[in-house]
């Protein structure tokens, strides 16, 4: 059987040295996993546990003829030529014993179209999995980051850091500082005025989501020596591009709560998104998402939360 992988919406590809599959699904573990083709050209899988819901409501919303509780999926795998490995169970009841038990088969009765309707199924499956979990989590780790307990920290954290950075540069404000090159004096002017103004902290917002996610930005000026060693003409002006700031500063950190409960960063970022924009999703998705009811009792993933688009 021959058909054209974009007919998938893949990408055209060259098959790889050994023929592996573009999608697996193993529906006992609830593992799937997707070749995607890199920047560089080459292949990298992805693998994506589903939770229990979404793996039970794939399982139930499939066509009975392609599974059903008597002769159920085990593993399904897809390659970029369109061909399939479909494994199955069938329950079988031995009259002598008087057990049921499943026997596992290879099941290749699959029309063209079915086989491209599992995969897209497959494939929406993979987003309601991921869009609900990084918006539940992304949900999870706002509300812990909201607490007063982490909001004072950061906050203290950047205070300290800010005053540390302000005496130690007071040097250059003297009447008789020295200066190593010319117009240093002015740039630390310039340095410490920068830090002055634009260190903010909570009370500077209306919502605490807006001040994590300014904190997500934040970058840290660096210092004149810092600009005239990367600059000795001083070709562009100081603090002028991003290049000229970075994330830290020699000796901070980020409050210890922040690795245990997660990247609030970029949880701080998607939240914001989702409220603002909503989270993207092509409508086909969507569409084979409903159609299939894999968004059955799940709580992240929804219409009000998604953008959606062609």
């Amino acid at each position: 059987m021959a058909f054209n992988p974009e007919d998938f919406q893949f990408e055209s590809i060259t098959p790889p040295e050994k023929h592996k599959p573009i999608l697996e699904w193993n529906a006992v573990s609830r593992l799937m996993i997707v070749r995607i083709k890199n920047s560089d050209g080459e292949y990298s899988y992805n693998a994506c546990k589903l939770s229990e819901t979404v793996n039970s409501n794939l399982l139930k919303n499939l066509p009975d003829e392609w599974t059903n509780d008597n002769d159920r999926i085990v593993d399904f795998s897809i390659y970029e030529d369109g061909e399939y490995i479909l494994d199955k169970e069938k329950m079988k009841f031995d009259f002598t014993t008087k057990k049921a038990r499943y026997n596992r088969y290879n099941y290749g009765e699959m029309a063209e179209g079915e086989i491209k309707e599992l995969f897209n199924v497959l494939k929406a499956t993979i987003e309601v999995q991921r869009v609900d979990s990084e918006i539940e989590r992304s949900r999870e780790i706002v509300e812990m980051a909201k607490s007063a307990t982490y909001i004072d920290k950061i906050d203290e954290e950047r205070q300290l850091i800010k005053t540390r950075l302000l005496e130690k540069s007071a040097w250059s404000q003297l009447a008789d500082a020295p200066e190593v090159f010319e117009g240093e004096v002015e740039l630390w002017a310039t340095y410490r005025a920068y830090l002055r103004d634009n260190i903010k902290t909570p009370e500077d917002f209306d919502d605490l989501l807006d001040y994590l996610v300014w904190d997500a930005g934040f970058k840290w000026p660096i210092d004149p020596q810092q600009y005239h060693e990367f600059d000795p003409e001083h070709s562009i002006e100081y603090l002028s591009t991003s290049d000229q700031f970075k994330k830290t500063v020699e000796g901070s950190g980020r409050f210890a709560i922040e690795a245990i409960h997660g990247n609030v960063e970029k949880a701080a970022i998607i939240e914001k998104k989702r409220l603002e924009e909503g989270i993207p999703m092509s409508k086909q998705i969507w569409d084979k998402i409903q159609q299939y009811e894999l968004d059955a009792g799940l709580s992240g993933i929804n219409i009000d939360n998604l953008n959606l688009g062609e």
